[in-house]
């Protein structure tokens, strides 16, 4: 156990580091996994190549695509796209019911779309929807990441639900009605605490996402549309390509997050005006990145620093032999996969190993195959805090601080988990 407790000093000392200290998270994350990889044993230069694989691997796909939500968005924000969207989303909702409507979009988004993708493409709606309804945009920030954090560790065909079903061979069509139920439990019980702790949960508008009402224009006629598509288009795209499995050019493209949202861009250019079209859409082009690179480089050193913890091989080391365990019933796959997201930050890798872990005893017939792998994905939700890439992604987009972001999202992320995994021990139950 000497790993995890090294992990949880690295831990302790980064969140004091950035909540007491003040240290910005970019050096904070990057001496964190310096001194995590020296403590397990690692070499300066073995450490050093976790740190750089880790950035690297995380901004090869994410880079780009906080760039092009980012422009996308700003297109949206400044030419009023984004509140066309948001006055037919009250007008279909209500006020009151925009957090259960956030919920709603998220849960059927998050499956075809990673969750990162997701939240970026439709942070534009979020930021009109809170200026315009007077929710706070951390209400509706936290309903829409809980609920696509629930369908991408729940619903196929996700990666990591299809990674644990192949595993655990256990059949699809029979785990898909389960894992809905769990999924939409968990839904259910985030909404209740965002709603029951909503005296905390007010934050203001991030300055920098605010628009100068006076730069926008009313869109008329069909122009209307434009924002819609500009907005649903990368998600059926990148929802199309991951439904099918067919490895075609065209669909190896549209799946593609980076392509499909340079699409979405392509269909909002229209919004803009005719007369130095080329001048505002390079001043939108300055602004996104000048708003995003803080972004994405915090991002990148969550991910870096998530790569230690995965080249240190702490999980490895967590996991006896399990053919004790199955006395430990429906609890076990639940408990081990929570304690690894926890520790690792990361949801698949969670899924997978304790996928890994339960196959021995899924296979002499302890216990039945989709409810274990339901367990699984519930406890997966587990507590996402600073070792997770989206904790900070999510932190930098709304400008939130760390202590206020560890008592909200990590706590939320935890009841959610809890729900689902009391709904698993009730179908367990029932069984």
């Amino acid at each position: 156990m000497t790993g995890l407790a090294v992990l949880i000093g690295c831990i302790v000392l980064l969140i004091v580091a950035i909540t007491i200290l003040k240290v910005h998270p970019i050096p904070a994350l990057l001496i964190a996994g310096l001194i995590l990889g020296l403590s397990s044993g690692g070499s300066v230069e073995a450490v050093t190549e976790s740190l750089l694989s880790g950035f690297g691997n995380t901004l090869k796909w994410i880079g780009l695509v906080i760039l092009f939500g980012t422009l996308l968005g700003e297109i949206l924000a400044v030419t009023g796209g984004a509140d066309v969207i948001a006055d037919s989303v009250i007008k279909v909702f209500g006020i009151k019911r925009l957090p259960l409507a956030m919920a709603v979009i998220g849960f059927l988004v998050g499956i075809p779309v990673f969750v990162d993708v997701a939240y970026l493409t439709l942070l534009p709606t979020i930021i009109a929807l809170s200026r315009k309804s007077g929710h706070s945009v951390l209400v509706l920030g936290l309903s829409l990441a809980s609920s696509l954090t629930v369908a991408h560790a729940l619903i196929p065909p996700t990666p990591g639900p299809l990674a644990v079903a192949a595993i655990l061979e256990t059949d699809i069509g029979g785990m898909i009605p389960i894992n809905v139920t769990v999924g939409l439990v968990a839904v259910v019980g985030g909404l209740l605490w965002i709603k029951f702790n909503k005296h905390y949960l007010a934050l203001p508008l991030s300055k920098r996402l605010l628009v100068d009402e006076g730069d926008k224009k009313k869109i008329h006629g069909s122009k209307r549309a434009l924002p819609f598509i500009a907005l649903l288009i990368p998600l059926i795209l990148m929802g199309m390509g991951n439904l099918f499995s067919s490895d075609t050019p065209v669909i190896a493209f549209i799946k593609n997050p980076v392509w499909a949202l340079l699409i979405g861009v392509v269909f909002a250019l229209p919004l803009l005006e005719r007369k130095g079209f080329s001048k505002k859409l390079n001043d939108f082009f300055q602004t996104a990145g000048a708003k995003s690179a803080t972004v994405i480089l915090i991002t990148g050193t969550g991910g870096a620093f998530g790569q230690v913890i995965k080249d240190t091989e702490i999980v490895n080391a967590l996991l006896p032999d399990a053919s004790g365990w199955s006395a430990f019933g429906i609890l076990l796959p639940f408990l081990l996969s929570f304690m690894f997201t926890t520790v690792t930050g990361s949801i698949t890798v969670s899924l997978i190993t304790t996928a890994s872990i339960m196959a021995p005893i899924i296979a002499n017939g302890s216990l039945p195959p989709e409810l274990t792998a339901a367990a699984i994905g519930a406890g997966s939700l587990g507590v996402i805090q600073v070792n997770s890439s989206f904790f900070w992604l999510f932190k930098e987009v709304h400008d939130i601080g760390t202590t206020k972001l560890l008592k909200t999202f990590s706590v939320l992320t935890a009841v959610v988990s809890i729900f689902a995994g009391l709904m698993v021990f009730v179908l367990f139950l029932f069984k």
